[in-house]
């Protein structure tokens, strides 16, 4: 799978403005787990460079006392044209991208991953009492976005869910992280069980709409010539490391540090600017009411 070339037309404008919500933004709070469970759909641009950040915190988590695995879902091989902007080398080329990734980190972190060589499915994804799943999403194409859109439905109104859904997106220069638990307003209701913490926000999909709709290259039908499609799918060489270096940060400040304070992340290597949306009741309100309003 490729990664993600689009910030769209329904989700927020980028802006460098200089913002302060920071000072009195609540930090999320997870379920009381016991074991923490990463499945990672999409091993290409973004998947491949986070791969060894999500194993390195795995190794962290297992040394803190909890249990700790992951899973990494992928359907394609590594092939030359990956490897100028992907993390794999060219003795890599014809192997799974997913079981790759899985080898690779696993055994040099010696932390339990294991490789799904296929597309994802919401099924691949199994509550657990006492685990907390964070659902990463590195993919390029609304099929999947959908389907792991499907996973949060299990998730509680009043306790704090047990499965997050971090999404992670670009263009040529450009990119985005969100993070979400909740395409429901009665759960958002309850999202604040007192002012300086959050068990709720609002999923990926919710917060960006378009997220679930196929691309004009992802209809069958399409008449793209070659020369658009190569168009559409030109990246820099190095957006994917900082989406990955963003995504590691989100999951990082949840699942360690425990002090994290945003839900969404803009940012433009262009410009070198970056937009953060932090969690405070009157911002995601007015977020989740624009969303709704464009979609």
């Amino acid at each position: 799978m490729q990664q993600a070339r689009r910030s769209t037309k329904n989700c927020p404008a980028f802006s460098p403005r200089l913002d302060l919500s920071f000072m009195n933004a609540a930090r999320v709070v997870t379920a009381p787990h016991r074991e923490i469970h990463f499945v990672m759909v999409g091993g290409g641009g973004t998947g491949s460079w986070l791969a060894p950040a999500v194993a390195r915190m795995m190794r962290v988590i297992k040394e803190s006392g909890r249990d700790v695995s992951a899973l990494i879902v992928d359907p394609d091989f590594i092939e030359e044209k990956n490897i100028p902007r992907q993390n794999f080398c060219d003795a890599e080329i014809g192997y799974p991208k997913a079981q790759t990734l899985a080898a690779r980190y696993g055994l040099a972190w010696g932390v339990e991953i294991e490789s799904v060589n296929s597309h994802f499915s919401a099924t691949m994804v199994n509550s657990k009492w006492n685990r907390l799943t964070v659902l990463i999403g590195c993919v390029d194409n609304a099929a999947a976005r959908q389907e792991m859109a499907q996973t949060l439905k299990g998730n509680g109104v009043e306790t704090p869910p047990r499965l997050w859904w971090l999404d992670c997106g670009n263009r040529r220069e450009s990119g985005q992280v969100l993070l979400g638990s909740t395409s429901g307003p009665k759960a958002m209701q309850c999202a604040f069980p007192v002012e300086s913490l959050c068990q709720h926000l609002p999923s990926p999909a919710w917060q960006c709409p378009d997220l679930l709709e196929p691309q004009p290259e992802e209809m069958s039908n399409h008449t793209l010539s070659c020369a658009e499609l190569a168009l559409t799918n030109t990246q820099g060489l190095i957006v994917n490391q900082r989406v990955a270096a963003e995504a590691a940060d989100y999951l990082a400040r949840l699942l360690v540090h425990q002090n994290l304070r945003r839900f969404a992340t803009y940012f433009d290597l262009a410009s070198g600017g970056v937009k953060n949306y932090y969690i405070i009741p009157e911002e995601i309100a007015a977020f989740a009411t624009a969303r709704k309003k464009a979609a």
